[in-house]
């Protein structure tokens, strides 16, 4: 007991007394006890528990919270951390190829299904020839689902953890221009299939190649073919006319155009069309309106709108008959589809991205075979590209006998080798760089022979595998374009 408890009981017990009174004093001194037992265990627990603190002015708290984030990894020019060792073919049991696509939202899938496909055939020829110097190739893939940082990140992985010897593939520009820099930092050649942007070569990293057509030379193309048309109606005046949607795209398109066909001397005169309608007479006035008649209309209409112009046109009296060539989109290659539509259309002029069926290669038409087997259609140019770009990283590391970048950038650049979508060559390199005049510095690793084509249906209802290549010179199969009443034959 406590000393006060002690002191209590002592007074208590010390006056004599009868023994009811002893009873009562024993009662009152047990609850007493009881009482004080009570009140010193209250007053433990309130001992034992810290006194507030006292309020004072400090600094707020800082917290850490995790939160998941998309890291984008750094690297130096020469990584100081790196888990492969390049160069030693001799200690490999396969060789990896490592390619970076849109597989998912927001990029651009199915383009990147398309291309997945077309590197999976590729690896699945070589290895079926014998492979690399005797080893097999291995695909590795990643999702950069069009996004650039994602792209540059899954570079690095490619390069740094998953030791591939080239990359290749993407689909975006903007990605391209992400993806390159890793492979400039880690000196890996890149052979891009569809990226078009002219910056993804003009500022001519070693590393970085291209077999798919630059933006330029896309927009070039209409200019250079009307340059060989010269005057077609003999007005003495050379003049054509582009009818595009009123978008971004189509006002890029109109931009290009007006630049570029006043090079190769040409007057332009651009019409822009708010789509959706079916009513295109105000274009039609416009057409007519004109001081002289057009050698060339293009149609750059989405969706069946420029069947549906086309058909206007005709029946407006504009059209090859009358000395006026129509050239329309990709589209018209649906020879179904154009003739239900367009049932009037003979000698309309489409253009076509991509080796075509009487201008593909033996190897190119056997990958269409294959391709079909996937997707029932003819490849797509990014198809074709991205077969190829495996089949130029297999002939580059064999001709390198090794797995040094150095050596197989160098194979790159001496590349002379016919494959699915035509003869591939590299002339301008380290040892020939374009001026950037003369040469367009874009052209630095840039194959400069892709498949741009024009196709020209020669008779009603012919299907557009049928149909002659009329224009570049290098792939056509006649020698001029159709004039009606004057039908070359191939």
């Amino acid at each position: 007991m406590r000393p006060s408890l002690t002191r209590l009981y002592s007074q208590l017990t010390a006056f004599p007394s009868s023994p009811l009174l002893h009873k009562q004093r024993k009662r009152i001194l047990q609850g007493l006890i009881l009482l004080f037992g009570l009140l010193a265990w209250i007053a433990g627990c309130r001992q034992s528990q810290a006194p507030p603190p006292t309020p004072v002015s400090q600094a707020p708290a800082q917290v850490t919270v995790l939160v998941p984030v998309e890291v984008t990894r750094v690297v130096t020019p020469m990584p100081a951390s790196i888990n492969c060792s390049r160069g030693d073919l001799g200690n490999v049991k396969e060789i990896a190829i490592g390619a970076i696509l849109p597989l998912s939202k927001p990029g651009a899938m199915l383009s990147g299904f398309s291309m997945q496909a077309s590197l999976d055939l590729a690896i699945e020829d070589v290895n079926a020839e014998g492979g690399v110097l005797g080893k097999p190739l291995r695909l590795i893939t990643y999702d950069a689902a069009g996004i650039p940082n994602r792209g540059a990140f899954l570079a690095e992985r490619l390069l740094r953890d998953d030791c591939v010897s080239v990359l290749v593939g993407v689909y975006n520009s903007d990605v391209a221009m992400a993806v390159k820099k890793i492979a400039h930092q880690y000196g890996v050649p890149v052979i891009f299939a569809e990226p078009r942007a002219d910056q993804v070569t003009a500022d001519q990293e070693p590393e970085v190649f291209r077999i798919g057509p630059t933006i330029s030379m896309i927009m070039q193309f209409p200019a250079k073919w009307l340059a060989e048309l010269g005057d077609y109606n003999q007005d003495g005046k050379k003049f054509a006319v582009i009818v595009t949607d009123n978008n971004s795209v189509g006002q890029g398109r109109v931009e290009a155009a007006k630049h570029w066909w006043p090079v190769y001397g040409f007057t332009v005169e651009p019409v822009l069309v708010d789509l959706p309608t079916d009513d295109f007479s105000s274009v039609l006035a416009r057409i007519v309106a004109q001081d002289v008649v057009p050698d060339a209309v293009f149609l750059y209409l989405s969706g069946n709108a420029g069947f549906k112009l086309h058909n206007q046109m005709l029946a407006a009296g504009i059209g090859p008959q009358k000395k006026t060539l129509i050239i329309n989109n990709s589209n018209a290659l649906d020879d179904q589809l154009f003739w239900q539509n367009v049932p009037d259309g003979i000698y309309t002029i489409m253009g076509r991205n991509g080796p075509w069926r009487s201008t593909v290669s033996a190897m190119g038409l056997k990958f269409a075979q294959a391709y079909s087997q996937y997707f029932n259609r003819w490849p797509e140019s990014y198809a074709f590209e991205s077969y190829d770009a495996v089949r130029l990283a297999a002939d580059a590391i064999t001709r390198a006998d090794a797995l040094d970048p150095a050596k197989i950038i160098a194979a790159l650049e001496a590349t002379d080798i016919e494959l699915a979508s035509g003869h591939y060559t590299f002339p301008y390199g380290s040892k020939n760089p374009p001026d950037g005049e003369r040469v367009p510095a874009y052209l630095w690793h840039q194959w400069p022979d892709p498949q741009l084509l024009y196709l020209q249906y020669s008779a009603i209802g012919q299907k557009a595998a049928d149909a002659p290549v009329i224009w570049p010179p290098l792939y056509h199969t006649i020698t001029n374009t159709l004039v009606p009443g004057l039908i070359q034959e191939p």
